[in-house]
């Protein structure tokens, strides 16, 4: 079966607004001023733990702790979160077509409420959280889960992401990957993908031309 492994944030979940706001207040707590625009970059160059890691090391702060507080910040505000763009049709088209759709994220599972609120999350066979313990990307533990668990064909598996390590994550997991790259976007496509969207609808597609030529 033709499987669809899905990132979250900033993929199905329009959160880098929340993202933002969460990480430079508790940078600001800790003394620590940075610029917006610099700070989605280098997010989406990275993590936000790999982002707090850096400027841990610069500032001697305790990234964990850091990372601690964003998490509390952004889950606390996970009420306002809005899909992106596409992302219930497209779910709604690779359900219907008899397609298998997973979650991957770093997110604790307080993130699924989000999808369950927009009524997309019985679209979903199963989600991998932070809660599981795995390492994290691009290290390609989680997929590798899924895959196993679900008896999935690398071949016929896509991670679909938005950052550089997503894709590195995918290539690293010997699946296909998909990087969602919208016209926003700071991202640099790293030559490891195998599809690059600029819209979720366009998966639909890439899925269905996939799955016709391996019949």
């Amino acid at each position: 079966m033709t499987a669809l492994i899905w990132d979250l944030d900033g993929t199905l979940l329009d959160s880098y607004g929340v993202i933002l706001d969460g990480t430079s207040r508790a940078l600001a707590e800790a003394g620590v001023q940075v610029d917006r625009r610099e700070l989605h970059r280098r997010l989406i160059a990275g993590s936000v733990l790999s982002v707090l890691r850096e400027i841990g090391a610069e500032r001697g702060l305790d990234p964990e702790a850091l990372w601690r507080r964003v998490d509390s910040l952004d889950t606390a505000r996970y009420g306002e979160l809005e899909l992106t763009d596409g992302a219930a049709e497209t779910l709604r088209a690779l359900h219907e077509a008899g397609y298998m759709n997973l979650v991957y994220t770093h997110n604790n599972r307080a993130s699924l409420d989000v999808l369950r609120r927009h009524g997309v999350l019985g679209y979903f066979t199963d989600a991998l959280t932070s809660e599981a313990g795995l390492p994290r990307k691009p290290a390609p533990d989680g997929i590798d889960w899924l895959v196993e668990l679900h008896g999935l064909d690398r071949r016929d598996t896509f991670y679909i992401g938005d950052r550089p390590i997503d894709m590195e994550c995918a290539g690293n997991a010997g699946v296909r990957g998909i990087l969602f790259l919208p016209p926003a976007s700071p991202a640099v496509p790293t030559g490891r993908e195998e599809h690059i969207v600029g819209d979720l609808r366009q998966i639909v597609k890439i899925v269905s031309e996939h799955h016709f030529r391996e019949v």
